[in-house]
This record gives structure tokens, C-alpha cells and sequence, in this order.
């Protein structure tokens, strides 16, 4: 066997600077740092779509959503797709996927028309073994478990429904979701994997998503007053659908200490998630593993925490959503340990086929980062990150709130991001690293000046001073869009072409 394994985890709905890797002073992941200490940590990576669905879609077949037809939350692959654990296992790999799904098909929907292909993207097509979770605490394996079972109900019943709902899950850690997937993992390596075959395995954390919860030790890991805020914005000059966001999670009502608490339950969940992961490592160093895999640390999009008066996500483009951590291990590796070049979840794709030294497929969109890991002087960066967001329609306006929660635990109205009408509205960003600029269907836009507001509390989309940088951004944009039309089918019902003519006639 010469080909890696490869490893790929990802968590849910966690941004970048929740990590001490990317700055944060509160919480230690020593997991995480050790794997950055074997590979290199990319400090600019971003999702291409704010939310869970489209974005996982985009990173497993290596195209954007505008290509796939996926401009919605629950709107998963089409079964005509190429996805990257197929086209492994076509390859020769044992696929695998541990925990969340959210991309992959069970069936074939009526959503998109046509047969199904003779090798689908379906789930149980594209995965060898498939084991799935739940947010909260529901595992294959372990649902009939009457602990497996409390935790959970607990975990819905108290920190599901409200915007800011969150607590301290009195169940053991044995019962709980990211344990029972670390064992999970550990059976998978020490039973189930074919030690004649390369494995690919998505080992995807349901957590630090909502419900905000986790049991001791981990809910009073961090203290409160020691977690880093976002500074406050005003939401001056941003497009209304932030300040509708703002409302219909009642974050109008929720003060610095309540913020606080909810962060820290989240780094709680993180940490949580670190030592099930050691405990991984540890063990695919005694199975002589550890040399021969690549490894990816990632999620697949942000939980903004209070930065612009949002929990959660939405449908618009701040770094709070879309700045991901993104941590990669590959035998051999010995250049810098971080790196400010661009990345996309979509370069995921052709940067493992490269190392398994596997054809890419026609139509991939993504950009192999694999000239970089090996050092190769023609590498060129990205010179910006795009990403898209939202459905065709005007978005909800203030004026049309008729129905919101009165406080951050009011459970009447569940949490703004799961309503359709909350992704009405289409957007795309594009990211260098000193400028974004965010343009929607309805006129409104927001540009940032990186460099001097990092945190993208001053909107300059209107301001005379930046017409240029507007200007230069949109024109990258509109080239962007162009040259990310979708290239399938290939067409190849014209026979005559240069090519052909050259062949004919024998002509260098």
C-alpha cells in the first residue's frame, strides 16, 4: 500500500478564533497543536457558503453552490455529482464517514430531475461504512442506550429551541456524543478498516453546533470573564438583513454576561473534542498509522458568538462565519508551520487527489495546494477567496417582524437561522487579504478595509474615498463569475478544431 490514508475531521459551525492556534488566550487545545507542530496551520481559510448543507457540498465535490444548484441549507448533492469519496474509492480506498452528514443523499430526491448514474453520490454508494450522529448526543451504534438517550433529552430540551440556550448536560462524558464518536473511531481503526487498503475517513463532529451544552468537566473549563469579546458594533450602515438577524435572535436582549456564558460552553464543547481527538492520535500512533496519513483539521463554517450582535449563523458574509480553521498534517512535511495564502474548503478536493496521486475529475473547481506542501517555487496563492450565499427573492425586511422572541430563551419561535426566510436574498463576497467586498441581489453591499478594521465594524461600500477599491473588487468578481460557469457537460459533439487539423495534416 503506497498511497496515504487520509483523515479528514471537521466540526460544526466553529470559528477560526475559537482556537489558541489562531490567537485565543482562554482555551488550550493541545491536540490541535500538536497536529499543527507535524503540518502547517492556513491562517486564511474560509467556507465557500455560510451553513452547513451547501458548504459541506462545495468541499466534496470541489465545486461552488452556484455550480451544484445548492443555494439553500438542507439542499444536498445532486447523485450526479463527482464527489471526492467516490472517486477514492473507485481508486481503491476504504471510505468511511464517523458522525454528521448533511451533504450526502440516502435516496434519490425528486428535488433533481434526471436517472440515477451508474456510480450516484449517494451516501451509502460513496461510504464503505457509514456510522452517524445527531445534534446532541444520538450515535449510531449507541441509540438505544438509555444514557446515550438522557443526554440527549436533556441537551433538546433545555438548549434547542431559544436563541441563546445553552447549559451543563448533567450526564456522564461516557454518554455523550463526541465520546461516543472518539469510540466509534477507535473500533473503526482497531476492527473494521481493511489493512490491505487505504482509508478515507470523515470523522465529523456534530459539535460545537447547537445545542450549546456539554457535561463536566468541560462546562466550567472555561471561565466566563476570561473569554475574549468581539468589540461592539452598532450596526451602523449594515444591510438590513443583519439587523433583522439581530432582532429575530433577541441578541438586542442579551447583555455582555449572557454572551459570556454561551462562548464560554462553546470553547467547553472544543476542548471536549480536542481530548477525543488525542485520544485518536494516540492510538493511530500505536498502530503505525500516523506516518503514512494525511490529516485535516476544518469546519465548515462559523458561529458568529456575539460578534455583530449575532449568534449563529446567516446569510451574509463576516469573518465570524467564514474564516474556518483549517489545519493540515502530510507525511513527509517540512515547510513553515503557517501560512497566510488563501484557501477554500472546495481546494480540499484536489489537494488530496493530488497526494493520492489520483486524476482530478473535469468540472473540479478547487485549486490544489499540494506545489506548496512540496515546496515548489511555481506555486502561485490565491489571490482572493469568494463565497456565496443566499435564495433568489427580497430578503425580510424590519418592517415585516410581526412574530420575534422576547428574550434569548423564549422557545416560541425557534432560532431565526432555521427559517427559510432568513436565506432569502442572494449574496457573493470576495476576500483578499486586505479588502472584502460583499455584493447582494438588492442593491445593498459592504466592503472592509481588513488591514484597518479587522473586525468589520466600519461598512465603506458608499464612501467616495474607497470608489476604486469597489470598483477593482467588482470587476474580480464579475471575472470570477465568468470564469466559474459551470464546464460540464464537456462538449464533444464538435469534431473540427485546430487540434484535429494539426493531426491531419502532421503540422507541429
Amino acid at each position: 500500500m503506497n498511497k496515504p490514508n487520509i483523515l479528514l475531521i471537521q466540526t460544526d459551525q466553529q470559528t477560526a478564533e475559537t482556537l489558541s492556534l489562531y490567537g485565543n488566550t482562554a482555551l488550550a487545545t493541545p491536540a490541535l497543536e500538536a497536529l499543527a507542530e507535524r503540518g502547517v496551520v492556513f491562517e486564511q481559510a474560509f467556507c465557500n457558503y455560510p451553513a452547513c448543507a451547501p458548504s459541506r457540498s462545495s468541499m466534496f465535490t470541489g465545486r461552488y453552490c452556484s455550480t451544484l444548484n445548492l443555494h439553500a441549507n438542507h439542499m444536498l448533492i445532486n447523485p450526479a455529482e463527482v464527489t471526492l469519496p467516490q472517486v477514492l474509492k473507485n481508486h481503491g480506498y476504504q471510505t468511511a464517514i464517523i458522525g454528521k452528514n448533511h451533504a450526502f443523499m440516502d435516496k434519490q430526491p425528486s428535488i433533481y430531475p434526471g436517472g440515477v448514474p451508474d456510480n450516484p453520490a449517494l451516501l451509502r454508494e460513496a461510504f464503505d461504512y457509514v456510522r452517524l450522529a445527531d445534534h446532541g448526543h444520538m450515535v449510531d451504534g449507541f441509540r438505544d442506550d438509555p444514557g446515550a438517550q438522557a443526554a440527549h433529552a436533556w441537551a433538546v430540551e433545555h438548549c434547542w429551541s431559544s436563541p441563546l440556550g445553552h447549559g451543563t448536560n448533567p450526564a456522564p462524558i461516557e454518554k455523550c456524543g463526541t465520546y461516543l464518536l472518539g469510540e466509534t473511531m477507535l473500533d473503526y481503526l482497531d476492527h473494521v478498516r481493511n489493512v490491505e487498503k487505504p482509508f478515507f475517513t470523515w470523522l465529523s463532529f456534530p459539535d460545537p453546533h447547537t445545542p450549546y451544552q456539554v457535561p463536566e468537566p468541560y462546562a466550567s473549563l472555561i471561565r466566563p470573564e476570561d473569554v475574549p469579546m468581539p468589540p461592539v458594533d452598532t450596526l451602523e450602515g449594515k444591510p438590513e438583513r443583519v439587523k433583522v438577524a439581530h432582532l429575530m435572535d433577541a441578541m438586542d436582549k442579551a447583555d455582555e454576561a449572557l454572551i459570556r456564558q454561551v462562548r464560554a460552553i462553546h470553547y467547553g464543547m472544543i476542548r471536549f473534542i480536542d481530548d477525543t481527538l488525542a485520544k485518536i492520535f494516540a492510538r493511530m500512533e500505536e498502530l503505525g498509522l500516523w506516518d503514512n496519513t494525511v490529516i485535516i483539521f476544518t469546519s465548515d463554517h462559523g458561529d458568529s458568538m456575539g460578534a455583530h450582535g449575532i449568534i449563529q449563523k446567516h446569510n451574509f458574509f463576516y469573518d465570524s462565519f467564514t474564516h474556518v480553521p483549517f489545519v493540515m498534517s502530510v507525511p513527509g512535511y517540512e515547510g513553515s508551520k503557517r501560512t497566510s495564502n488563501l484557501l477554500e474548503l472546495i481546494d480540499i478536493m484536489p489537494t488530496l487527489l493530488e497526494l493520492a496521486e489520483i486524476p482530478v475529475p473535469p468540472g473540479c473547481q478547487g485549486k490544489s495546494h499540494v506545489p506548496f506542501l512540496r515546496g515548489d517555487a511555481s506555486y502561485i496563492p490565491r489571490e482572493y477567496v469568494v463565497m456565496e450565499s443566499g435564495e433568489h427573492g427580497d430578503p425580510v425586511k424590519v418592517s415585516d417582524i410581526t412574530l420575534r422572541p422576547e428574550h434569548p430563551f423564549d422557545e416560541r419561535y425557534f432560532v431565526w437561522c432555521a427559517y427559510s426566510d432568513a436565506w432569502i436574498g442572494k449574496g457573493k463576497a470576495i476576500r483578499t487579504n486586505d479588502w472584502k467586498l460583499c455584493v447582494y441581489a438588492n442593491g445593498e453591499g459592504e466592503l472592509y478595509d481588513l488591514k484597518a478594521d479587522p473586525h468589520e465594524l466600519h461598512n465603506r461600500f458608499d464612501d467616495p474615498a474607497q470608489a476604486a477599491v469597489r470598483i477593482e473588487l467588482e470587476r474580480k468578481l464579475l471575472l470570477w463569475s465568468m470564469e466559474k460557469e459551470d464546464r460540464l457537460p464537456l462538449n464533444n459533439t464538435v469534431n473540427l478544431s485546430m487540434q484535429s487539423m494539426r493531426e491531419k495534416y502532421d503540422v507541429n
